[in-house]
């Protein structure tokens, strides 16, 4: 699809939530109405000037907790995983983000703000984020992660840290692996104006880790690269223009 196709799908889609209440119910309006309007602004505009694409979005869970790990380009990243969800799935996601950018960028932090994000001090075992964060897990909400712990410099996927796989062994929850292309295009570190670029998400299968009272690292480490192995392969494979698979789903 060019551009123009996906802009008037995803107004259509729009306007069939607007028409339709077994879409989208009354009742559920009134509790995401703020994050929907949200949803449907930056996925218009993403259609429009991106020719954004989301790729096997049904792979969101429609009820239960979930952990939603993707590769980390840009600022866009989480506010674009964040409309995905809420407009192909009805459910926010809620995001860790970097305290000390959150603290020190206006702009950065009004838009956390507006996706319910979650302020965490990167640099320090921060104990009361990581308790908020399995509240909510336990709560059966969607919580969101960049396991690298930090935006990439050049456009490459880098390490992960263990925070994504701490706590799908402490939850039980399963994770949402997701691949992010075109963002580093779009929006890139010390870059203030948007470019367009093709960006696409593909959300992959559940991966499913037992919970666990007293994980040893090597476990840890184990499940740590497992999310990032398959996070980079959903991102290689979208990044290298490789078909759209059966199920694409484009808001």
């Amino acid at each position: 699809m060019n551009r123009i196709e996906l802009f008037a799908q995803a107004l259509g889609n729009f306007g069939k939530d607007l028409l339709s209440l077994d879409t989208y119910s009354n009742r559920e309006i009134g509790k995401l109405e703020r994050n929907f309007w949200i949803a449907v602004l930056v996925n218009l505009f993403s259609k429009a000037y991106f020719g954004i694409e989301y790729i096997d979005a049904q792979n969101i869970p429609d009820s239960g907790h979930a952990i939603v790990a993707g590769n980390h380009f840009s600022h866009l990243d989480g506010l674009l995983v964040n409309a995905a969800s809420i407009y192909e799935r009805r459910r926010p996601v809620v995001f860790l983000t970097a305290a000390d950018v959150y603290n020190s960028n206006r702009a950065f932090r009004i838009m956390c703000d507006l996706v319910n994000c979650i302020p965490v001090n990167r640099f320090d075992n921060d104990r009361g984020a990581l308790l908020k964060t399995v509240r909510l897990l336990k709560a059966g909400k969607l919580f969101g992660i960049f396991p690298e712990g930090q935006r990439s410099r050049d456009g490459t996927i880098g390490g992960a840290k263990e925070g994504a796989a701490v706590l799908a062994l402490a939850t039980g929850a399963p994770v949402i692996p997701v691949g992010i292309s075109g963002t580093f295009e779009a929006l890139p570190r010390k870059t203030r104006f948007l470019k367009p670029a093709k960006i696409k998400l593909k959300f992959g299968s559940p991966m499913l880790y037992p919970k666990e009272r007293h994980p040893s690292p090597d476990r840890v480490s184990a499940v740590k690269n497992e999310i990032m192995d398959e996070i980079a392969r959903l991102h290689s494979e979208i990044a290298s223009g490789g078909k759209r698979v059966d199920g694409a789903l484009a808001a």
